[in-house]
């Protein structure tokens, strides 16, 4: 299924498939200067054969011989680094220095070079390994022919339904990265590197699988929910840094150290929107209505519930109203005298017409004749009844604001339309958008520390792009959104 607010289009899946698998074909080859050691071979030796190391050993120079050198640099390490010391041992982590040099992965390679030095020193491979060190960091050093890439996996789903879903993010996520490339001062460029998820379970979990063993530095996708929670499972085993763009579902990423959500969790936002209310503008005094089966309303309705009593203050009335029909009820539903002692209530109000319910509940709060300040959610951004909002200086937390007067958004339209011939479509601005958003923040941290990302966004400052908020100081789901509030008709920003 299509996130909220995303229409599915259709275009030329032959087209977009040549674009973006012609593009990744280009990016992912040619690696720079070539050393052609002879692969290492074992003389004989009474060290212990294990035959599980010595099949793992032929399937990497397997490998190796056909220039898929980062699944061969995945399986020497397994070979030298699962099986305890046998006869493979440094041959495997010769290899595994070689074949982390010909994809570029200089500093790996010579971290494990030098490993191998020092551990062995009367090993037949230490000359073979420092000559090949010295080769890493020549490069290292400006004086080879190219700078150590950085890699940037992509996993988006080229089906027929979502495929113009996927360009859209891509063109994002593109723009940042050749704006990153294109800069002065990039000393290591982005070499981007994609692969079809398929939108499905077992294609997303392969295509992160594969990502990792052509030894990304992180990945951005898949787009759905379920392909998503494939795709973060793949990545925690794998180790790999994956930040899911856009879905919003509970239990992609808590509880994993190398999955991040960009997209907050609809319980997530309704905690951010309590918290908020307490420490910012000093409230105390909540009740809640919410819509009973509308899963986006409950799951920001529970969140909020969360954490207003976790921050010490009161909830007096939590309710979820029996139909969506009954926004236009308030008054029968829940009643005036309910509301006496609150000085906030939360209406956490979600789906195709939460325009129109949000009116509804506008006016049925107005004929109450109730004096408090309504707290809401994305659905209460730009509305038409902008007056009746300002009658209860209505506050919400939104994710997702472009400023066309800032300069950087001007910019990027300008760029976006040179590579495309034509603005964003109005459907797809959040994935053009996150795409962008997403890609340029991780260009950031990876260029500073590609080999400790998640360490990196677990202590970076919030992001601000042009349009999302990042935010993952206290934990993998992301805490950055706007607040905003009514008043005399207008919007202000108040965070």
């Amino acid at each position: 299924m299509a996130p909220s607010g995303f229409r599915r289009g259709r275009v030329a899946v032959g087209r977009l498939l040549g674009g973006l698998l012609g593009l990744w074909l280009v990016l992912w080859t040619g690696a720079g200067l070539r050393v052609e050691p002879a692969a290492a071979q074992e003389a004989p030796s009474p060290l212990p054969r294990i035959e599980a190391a010595e099949t793992m050993f032929e399937q990497a120079l397997r490998a190796f011989r056909q220039e898929e050198y980062g699944i061969a640099a995945r399986r020497f390490e397994e070979a030298y680094t699962q099986f305890g010391f046998h006869r493979k041992t440094t041959a495997a982590m010769l290899m595994a220095g070689k074949a982390l040099y010909r994809s570029g992965q200089y500093e790996a390679a010579i971290r494990v070079l030098d490993d191998l030095m020092r551990t062995y020193p009367t090993s037949r491979y230490v000359d073979e390994a420092r000559r090949v060190a010295g080769y890493a960091r020549q490069y290292l050093e400006g004086r080879g022919a190219v700078a150590q890439p950085l890699q940037l996996g992509i996993a988006l789903p080229l089906t027929e339904d979502d495929v113009a879903l996927s360009q859209a993010m891509f063109n994002g996520i593109r723009l940042a990265v050749e704006e990153y490339n294109e800069a002065p001062d990039t000393r290591r460029p982005i070499r981007m590197v994609f692969r079809d998820t398929g939108n499905d379970p077992a294609r997303a979990r392969a295509a992160v699988q594969e990502l990792a063993e052509a030894n990304v530095d992180v990945v951005i996708g898949p787009l759905f929910s379920e392909e998503a929670r494939a795709a973060a499972a793949a990545a925690e085993r794998a180790r790999v840094p994956l930040v899911v763009p856009l879905d919003a579902s509970n239990g992609v990423a808590e509880g994993r150290d190398y999955v991040f959500q960009a997209n907050p969790t609809l319980t997530m936002r309704g905690r951010l929107m309590a918290r908020f209310a307490v420490r910012n503008l000093r409230l105390r005094d909540f009740a809640v209505v919410a819509e009973f089966g509308n899963a986006a309303s409950e799951r920001m309705a529970e969140g909020f519930q969360d954490e207003v009593l976790r921050e010490g203050a009161a909830l007096h009335y939590f309710k979820l109203l029996p139909s969506a029909a009954d926004w236009y009820r308030l008054p029968e539903e829940v009643g005036p005298d309910t509301l006496a002692n609150v000085e906030a209530l939360y209406l956490p109000i979600a789906g195709a017409r939460a325009t129109t319910y949000v009116g509804a509940a506008l006016s049925g709060l107005a004929r109450m004749g109730v004096s408090l300040r309504v707290l809401g959610n994305s659905a209460w951004h730009d509305l038409p009844m902008a007056q009746q909002a300002s009658a209860f200086s209505t506050t919400y937390a939104n994710i997702f604001e472009v400023n066309p007067d800032n300069p950087a958004v001007r910019a990027f339209l300008q760029r976006f339309r040179a590579l495309t011939g034509e603005a964003p479509a109005e459907q797809n601005q959040r994935l053009v958008y996150t795409g962008y958003d997403v890609a340029r923040y991780l260009t950031h941290h990876l260029a500073a520390v590609p080999r400790s990302l998640p360490d990196a966004l677990r202590a970076a400052e919030p992001y601000e792009g042009l349009a999302l908020r990042l935010d993952f100081r206290e934990g993998p789901v992301n805490q950055g959104v706007f607040f905003h509030r009514y008043r005399l008709g207008q919007i202000d920003r108040l965070r």
